[in-house]
């Protein structure tokens, strides 16, 4: 179901609920409303989402260049052991 139509359904069942007799053009802004607060909450979960993955992927991030630092501090010494055996 898309967006709009779940908003309309909330709308209507919104309505319902309150027993409220409402005009066609009431329920649409309703749903208007209601399909602003799902995009609005929707968009925040997603900031939320990439905030976290950011925050992730920074701290892997950090780890593998502190282990390819090591690596290439291990590979010089090796290089410098192994030329100093000629």
């Amino acid at each position: 179901m898309e967006l709009r139509a779940r908003a309309e359904q909330a709308a209507r069942q919104a309505c319902a609920a309150l027993g409220a007799k409402v005009t066609e053009g009431q329920t649409r802004e309703v749903s208007s409303i209601i399909e602003r607060a799902i995009v609005d909450a929707v968009q925040a979960a997603s900031r939320s989402s990439q905030t976290a993955a950011r925050s992730c992927c920074e701290a892997d991030e950090d780890l593998a260049h502190k282990l390819a630092r090591e690596i290439e501090r291990a590979n010089i010494a090796l290089i410098a052991n192994l030329s100093a055996m000629r």
